[in-house]
Parts: C-alpha cells; structure tokens; sequence
C-alpha cells in the first residue's frame, strides 16, 4: 500500500471503536469520516471504502497548485500573520521566556523554526522582525519552487 494511498486516513483501536478516519482540511476547514470495521462487515472493506473516499474529496477539493505554503493565518491565530505565533522559549534553568515563533516548510517534510525574544527586542520589534523573516523565507520558498518546477 502506496504511503500517498493512505495520507489523511489513520487507524483508530480503542475500546469498542475499531475503524479507519478519514480526515481533509479545506480552506480552513475540516471534513472528516469514520468507517467502521463493523459497518463494512471486516477492517479491509472499511479501509478500502475510506480510501474511496479519500480520493473522492481529493478530487472534489484539490490542492492549490500554485501555494505551497500557508499564506492566510489559521483562525486561532494570535498574530493575524501566517507562521508566525506568539510562544515561550525555555532558558537554561527552565524560566519561561516570551517570544515570536516564526514557522515555516523550506521542502517537504522538513519544518523549521526560528524565535525572536520579546524580552531582548521588545514585543513590537520582536513582532516586526518575525513577520519580516517570515516574509524573506516565502520569498525563499517561492523562488526554489519556481526553480524546481
């Protein structure tokens, strides 16, 4: 079985739940669904009928070609900025330091972070330095995508 066959589908095993979960996000959006192992009668009938699933919402809500990377905020968001999050960074011995935390994906399945302390810049300066950072790593992922494709 294809690793991509099964993206956004995982096995739940837990007490008297037994199936498979089939989860997409959308345009900020969750769709999701259970298929038993009990309602289709065995555990392969149940992955394959997610499975058909699965590709029936890829097909219905595909990818967005041309944006590898999130460029609108998630609506929890703290910041209103795209990858950049307001956190804490530990110290040494383990005191809570407030900071930015600026995220980004410079290549598939590799994450990177990269944290501005408000206590050394102050929140306005540590703020403004994240979301400029950020803006310099889009442009960077921008452009070797545009080189590789």
């Amino acid at each position: 079985m294809a690793k991509q066959d099964m993206k956004g589908i995982s096995r739940i095993d837990s007490h008297n739940t037994h199936g498979w979960f089939v989860r997409k996000y959308h345009q900020g959006r969750t769709i999701s669904k259970f298929f038993s192992d009990t309602r289709y009668q065995s555990k392969a009938r149940a992955l394959a009928a997610a499975r058909a699933y699965r590709a029936k919402l890829d097909e219905k809500f595909p990818a967005p070609a041309s944006n590898a990377f999130r460029t609108a905020p998630q609506k929890n968001s703290s910041t209103g900025v795209a990858g950049v999050s307001e956190t804490f960074m530990r110290s040494r011995n383990g005191r809570k330091i407030p900071c930015f935390t600026v995220t980004w994906r410079p290549e598939k399945g590799v994450s990177r972070t990269k944290k501005f302390s408000i206590n050394a810049y102050g929140r306005e300066e540590a703020f403004r330095r994240a979301v400029e950072f950020r803006r310099e790593m889009e442009a960077e992922m921008l452009a070797n995508r545009s080189q590789s494709g």
